[in-house]
């Protein structure tokens, strides 16, 4: 019966997500592969296989033909655009990652993620303005997130050379969380510029206390020791 194969098809993507869950992919596949037998046009299957392949498994072929699938069969879900771009991003195409940002971000212009996102490449590809103005947008949709958010802001400022305004951004994102390693770090590469050596070492050592294994941390504590001379 109709309800019969509802209930079968509700079944294996329950299964399937559970069993993703638990990092059983091998399966999860197989529970998304019968979700599909039962019904070749659930793009939730395909979308939730799809993300096993990009997340968990590597294997970004199949990952892309089952995005493809899942967004020819439902175009207006955001989160599939969404995960294909983190998709795009693996496999190295920066353009078609802010392709499917902004298709996400058409379907629903406050996707914070998305937002965020997209803002981290514009920094990299130093489109300044339209980063911040990403990061503030940020700030007001996802304000729980505002320690993140601060020492991304830090970067850019830090990125634009503009020293202050960097300092006043990891020092924000310090006051909300003063043990953000990442917020640390950032600083003390500020002071560092800066000619603050002290406080610079502290920072990183403050960094490395949180985070002993931080190859990072350790590396910006070597070129300030070289600075210092």
């Amino acid at each position: 019966s109709i309800v019969g194969e509802e209930i079968k098809l509700t079944t294996a993507l329950k299964n399937g997500t559970m069993a993703k869950n638990y990092e059983r992919f091998d399966e999860a596949l197989e529970w998304f592969q019968k979700a599909i037998e039962l019904d070749e046009n659930q793009s939730q299957a395909y979308f939730y296989r799809a993300n096993i392949y990009n997340h968990s498994l590597k294997d970004y072929g199949k990952a892309l033909e089952d995005y493809d699938k899942a967004i020819a069969l439902e175009q207006n879900d955001e989160g599939y655009y969404y995960n294909r771009a983190l998709l795009y991003l693996n496999m190295g195409d920066i353009e078609a990652a802010l392709e499917d940002y902004n298709a996400a971000l058409a379907i629903n212009p406050n996707y914070a993620l998305a937002i965020w996102d997209k803002a981290l490449i514009e920094m990299d590809m130093e489109e300044f303005e339209s980063a911040l103005a990403g990061f503030d947008r940020v700030l007001e949709l996802s304000p729980y997130s505002a320690a993140i958010i601060h020492k991304d802001k830090g970067n850019l400022y830090f990125k634009m050379e503009e020293w202050e305004l960097s300092l006043e951004s990891f020092n924000a994102s310090l006051a909300l969380d003063p043990y953000y390693t990442y917020a640390y770090k950032g600083r003390g590469s500020l002071y560092t510029v800066l000619g603050r050596y002290d406080e610079a070492e502290a920072d990183l050592r403050k960094a490395l206390e949180y985070a002993p294994d931080d190859k990072d941390a350790l590396q910006r504590l070597e070129f300030l020791d070289k600075k210092r001379g």
